[in-house]
């Protein structure tokens, strides 16, 4: 059940966030082989991410189809191999509707996009003192290096979740090293400046920050011309039924 999902319309990308629940119900809504992934998950945070990520993912595609939930069949395509086994971007078949999932921590996020292909990354703020700064381009690493001790696991976690999304836009995933992409320093408007070594032809990446909350940084990207962000909030009740609270509609580089 569901309350208020509203329509993506032609030029606009839609960013969902909830926190990750432990709603049996919502099993109902997933096929075969996600129950099978979820139940693999030893520790039950991991099982409440994935099942909220995926239960929210496809009740709001089901919402832009006109179908159930459980109608909705997903296709995997993976620009690298030609493994027979389900992987890589997830799909649509016979839909110009883009979407993508991510979750970290207690928290997830969806995006679903008609402007062109669509990223979405979260990640909980990173702790460890080591960060693995090897994913940065030398540019990147020097500007981590001018923030004060005390910010450099926010800033390393800015810089990574907006390469995801942009690696994920793309359907390269980690198949392309991160540090061939420069994306803008932590504290200016989110943009991809550079990407060495990108093969042509290639769309132009729109990228904004997603506003989550203390403790995260998210990102989104989109493939093609401008597209308007609007971004939303949504919580469970207990018996699976999915509330939305009222959306905030972005303009520029951030939302």
């Amino acid at each position: 059940m569901s309350r208020g999902i509203p329509r993506v319309r032609a030029g606009e990308c839609h960013v969902w966030i909830a926190d990750a629940v432990r709603v049996p119900s919502l099993l109902e809504l997933l096929d075969a082989r996600e129950r099978a992934r979820h139940d693999a998950f030893v520790r039950d945070r991991d099982r409440a991410l994935y099942l909220t990520a995926h239960a929210l993912v496809r009740q709001l595609v089901a919402a832009q189809l006109g179908t159930g939930p459980r109608e909705v069949v997903f296709t995997q395509v993976c620009r690298h191999c030609d493994r027979p086994e389900p992987h890589g971007k997830p799909g649509l078949a016979d839909s110009s509707l883009e979407f993508s999932l991510s979750h970290s921590g207690d928290r997830v996020a969806v995006a679903l996009s008609l402007a062109g292909p669509v990223g979405v990354d979260i990640e909980e703020t990173a702790r460890q003192p080591d960060l693995p700064q090897t994913v940065l381009a030398a540019v990147e690493r020097a500007e981590l290096e001018r923030l004060p001790a005390g910010r450099r696991a926010l800033g390393f976690t800015r810089y990574w979740a907006r390469k995801e999304a942009v690696l994920k836009a793309t359907g390269d995933g980690l198949m392309v090293e991160p540090a061939l992409l420069t994306v803008s320093a932590p504290g200016a408007p989110a943009a991809l400046l550079e990407w060495r070594k990108r093969a042509e032809p290639h769309r132009a990446v729109r990228l904004h920050d997603v506003d989550v909350g203390n403790g995260y940084r998210a990102a989104v990207a989109v493939l093609g011309d401008e597209c308007r962000v609007v971004c939303h909030t949504a919580r469970y009740d207990g018996d699976g039924t999915l509330r939305t609270a009222p959306a905030v509609t972005v303009t520029s580089d951030r939302c």
